[in-house]
């Protein structure tokens, strides 16, 4: 085993590393919270581009990490620290980038994983079976509420995307996602396409009312056109896909310590009684949830990812849905 030639840096090298180092830690460490996510590649030349616009902004930036390493070693502190702290800095701004990189890899398919540890029973299994196509999305064990990634990353996912930061916000989002959240607006045009047809309202009439119009009046045709749903089939309501939200962020809620385990099931319990009202089968809460992940960003490449999900769920054996009954 041979030993690698070092060779001492100047500043400006040494900031320029700490810089790469804390672009690169970011990059790994979205991957590793949102686990293996086919189409969350960073776009080519991306982390070039942050380096030259981090560049760009500084004009004198040699001279000032000259004078920045010469009071870091003055306080004892080491060019190490400073990349370790901007990479705790960087990694939550590049974990949202997640949400503009997901359309997903057809190649790539998608698996349905189990920790095999036996700590939940048949009731608990159910209840957590209404989230578990976001479990499918994330790469995560569909038989625990375990999470590989560690707990400060998934506090700052919450704090970042939901403003949520204890019990009370817990309840606030989980209130709202059950009362308001994607599927409201949709579901109020959902209910005008099955009066009048989705084919009788006019591109000029989707833009103009503004709102969602034009992006579920797009993803009830899409549906229709690559068979996502059978025909005749079209879901009443998206909320299926804000109930999926609601189990998952039951259960990160509950790991940040800002819920109760009990609190946590009775969550998962009322997005389980939620379902049951609007759907009569896994089939029909599946048929929802391509309906509102995709009205989500308007976009036809959500849908067809969430298609693929939906479908495996409801064909593998090893799937939550194949081992669990809809009703209690």
């Amino acid at each position: 085993m041979t030993k690698e030639k070092t060779t001492s840096q100047s500043p400006e090298e040494m900031a320029k590393a700490a810089q790469e180092a804390a672009v690169k830690a970011a990059m790994e460490q979205a991957q590793s919270m949102f686990g293996n996510i086919p189409g969350f590649q960073m776009p080519e030349g991306i982390q070039e581009q942050v380096m030259a616009q981090m560049t760009a902004g500084i004009p004198n930036m040699a001279e000032m990490q000259a004078q920045q390493e010469a009071m870091l070693k003055a306080a004892g502190i080491d060019m190490e620290t400073v990349a370790e702290a901007g990479r705790q800095n960087m990694t939550f701004a590049q974990q949202m980038m997640q949400n503009f990189y997901d359309l997903g890899d057809p190649d790539e398919g998608w698996s349905i994983h189990r920790s095999g540890e036996g700590k939940l029973d048949a009731g608990q299994l159910r209840l957590l079976a209404f989230g578990v196509p976001m479990l499918v999305y994330n790469d995560e064990n569909v038989d625990t509420i375990d999470c590989e990634s560690d707990i400060d990353s998934i506090k700052c996912t919450l704090r970042e995307w939901w403003n949520v930061t204890d019990r009370k916000s817990t309840l606030d989002i989980v209130r709202w996602l059950l009362e308001e959240g994607h599927h409201a607006e949709a579901d109020r045009i959902l209910a005008e396409i099955r009066e009048r047809g989705v084919e009788n309202i006019p591109a000029k009439e989707r833009c103009s009312k503004g709102g969602k119009m034009e992006d579920v009046c797009l993803i009830a045709e899409e549906m229709q056109r690559n068979n996502w749903c059978p025909a005749g089939k079209m879901p009443q309501s998206a909320i299926a896909w804000d109930l999926v939200r609601v189990v998952n962020l039951g259960r990160w809620a509950y790991l940040c310590g800002y819920i109760s385990e009990n609190e946590m099931w009775q969550t998962m319990q009322v997005a389980a009684d939620t379902a049951l009202e609007h759907f009569s089968s896994w089939e029909e809460y599946g048929w929802s949830f391509i309906l509102g992940r995709g009205v989500w960003h308007g976009d036809p490449a959500d849908s067809e990812t969430a298609y693929e999900i939906i479908k495996l769920l409801l064909e593998n054996g090893e799937s939550p849905w194949k081992q669990s009954s809809w009703e209690a």
